[in-house]
Parts: C-alpha cells; structure tokens; sequence
C-alpha cells in the first residue's frame, strides 16, 4: 500500500508538476480569468450579454430622447420666430396706423386752426360793423334829439313869449305841455 501511496503521489506529483510549469508561464491575471470562466463563466457571460442589452436600450431610449428634444427645440425655435415675425408684423401695422391717424389728426387739427382763424376774422369784422352801425345809429339819434330838443326849445320859448303876450290860461298851457310831451315820446320811440 505505501507503494500505491507513493506511485499515486508521484503521479499527482507529476500532474502538479505540469499544471504548475503551466500555471507558471500563465499570468496571475489570465490565471484568475480561467478560475472564473470555471467558476462562474455561464453566470459572467449572460450578466455581460444583459449589460449590453441594457447598454444598447439605454443608447436607443437617449437617442430616441435626443431625437425628441431637438425636435422640440426646432418645433420652439420655428415657433418663436413665428411668434416674433407676428409681434413684428403688429408693431408695424399699429406704427402705420398710429402715422396714418396722427396725419389725418394733423390734418383735423389744421382745418380746426384754420377755421378757427376764419371764425376770428369774420366775428371781427361783424363785430366792427356792428359797432360801427352803433355808433352811427347813436350819433344820428344824438343829431336827432339834439335837433328835436331845439325844435321843443324854440315851441317853448316862442309858446312862453305868446303866453307872455296873450296871458293864456293854465289849461292850453297844460295841453301844450302835454302835446310836446308826447311829441318828445314819439320821436324818441
């Protein structure tokens, strides 16, 4: 049996002999690799192939992302320039309103000014006549009276030298009175 033992241990000796020899012009680093693939080889592969899967899902789904934000981002941008091509349109529209208001108001104004002037010079000039016709109204009527209060002057002296004379009664100088009286209303009416 000692000699089993010992041919058996030689062989192992031998085997372990070649593998070490073997893993000896191995690296330790290509060693581990092969304890692994034995170990775990099947396990390692199927997690390699789910990272990649995941790996390329995950590049789809941020490709797919990027796709989608830029196209939003063109979809924004075409929106905006749209939006400001509109805004610019309306400020021109209202600026070419406003100048086109504010000439015919210019032009309102201007006629007002000038039909104001006109207003001005014509009640002016009726004005002037008016006060002119007034005031030859009032010296014609002052000419008048003036005349008529002579005329009255004259009835009354030559009446108070008649009476004077023919010492009339108190009653035809009353009418007298009362007649030049009323010829001084009339004339003044």
């Amino acid at each position: 049996m000692s000699k089993a033992k010992t041919s058996r241990g030689s062989k192992s000796t031998t085997t372990s002999d070649k593998s070490e020899s073997k893993n000896q012009l191995q690296s330790p680093k290509s060693q581990l690799t092969e304890i692994r693939d034995l170990l775990f080889g099947e396990q390692v592969s199927a997690l390699q192939q789910l990272i990649h899967q995941h790996n390329d899902e995950t590049k789809a789904r941020l490709d797919a992302l990027e796709g989608l934000i830029n196209q939003y981002s063109d979809d924004t941008a075409k929106k905006i320039d749209q939006l400001s091509a509109k805004i610019a349109e309306d400020i021109e529209s209202n600026r070419l309103e406003h100048v086109s208001q504010e000439a015919v108001l210019e032009d309102k104004l201007e006629g007002l000014g000038g039909n104001l002037d006109s207003y001005q010079q014509t009640t002016e000039k009726e004005f002037k006549q008016t006060h002119d016709l007034i005031s030859k109204q009032h010296s014609e009527m002052s000419e008048t009276l003036h005349r008529e209060a002579e005329k009255l002057s004259t009835q009354i002296e030559t009446v108070a030298e008649e009476l004077t004379n023919n010492k009339a009664d108190r009653k035809t100088l009353a009418n007298l009175l009362e007649s030049m009286a009323t010829n001084l209303t009339e004339t003044q009416a």
